[in-house]
């Protein structure tokens, strides 16, 4: 994510030297998307115990649950600082006097950020705002693309199992377990810890 990070601050440095103007235009979009993609808090659990239990190695159920109860959401109020930004920014678009043909592809796609993260938060509170902690097992993972995404099943407080899909778990392995957070409401809107972006989850699993 840091490397993809440095990609829009390299792209967005060639663009303020190559053609000034426009560059000052996207200034905003990709200091926006630089910051939310490197705040993704993977590195602050790359040092979480992730092992596949073997044999008699696996944690009793009374010993897991006692340390998934200490999952903790706290609101993550710098990672708000680039979206409070970009909408002011947007508001400032709509504002400025003048023609509009230099101004829609940024506003476009700062807007389609705004969009995509702001729902983002919307469902990370819904889940921490009625939450309970699980740990679910990465059953496999599938292609988009570029990119993939970790399908994990955890068990569901009324029974049975409920699958879920998350990130790109980078580190992670099929067969090793994650922590994650549903929704008790709505027990298969869940979230794994590595994947919040506006909540850090304060976890002792070691």
């Amino acid at each position: 994510m840091a490397g993809v990070a440095a990609s829009i601050v390299i792209g967005e440095a060639f663009l303020l030297w190559a053609l000034p103007s426009i560059g000052i235009i996207y200034l905003p979009l990709a200091g926006f998307l630089a910051g939310a993609v490197a705040i993704i808090p993977y590195r602050e659990y790359r040092s979480l115990q992730r092992t596949t239990p073997v044999g008699d190695n696996r944690p009793s159920p009374e010993l897991v649950a006692s340390r998934l109860q200490r999952l903790k959401p706290e609101l993550r109020v710098l990672a708000l600082v680039p979206l409070a930004t970009a909408v002011a920014t947007e508001i400032g678009f709509f504002l400025m006097p003048g023609s509009w043909v230099d101004r829609i592809l940024p506003a476009s796609g700062l807007l389609l950020a705004i969009v995509f993260f702001g729902w983002r938060f919307l469902t990370e509170r819904r889940i921490v705002a009625n939450c309970a902690p699980s740990l679910a097992r990465i059953v496999r993972f599938e292609r988009h693309r570029r990119s993939r995404a970790a399908v994990y099943e955890y068990g569901s407080p009324v029974g049975g199992t409920v699958i879920g899909e998350g990130g790109s778990l980078t580190g992670f392995s099929i067969g090793m377990t994650v922590p994650v957070l549903y929704n008790v409401s709505n027990p298969h809107e869940s979230l794994t810890v590595p994947d919040f972006i506006f909540y850090r989850i304060l976890a002792e699993l070691s």
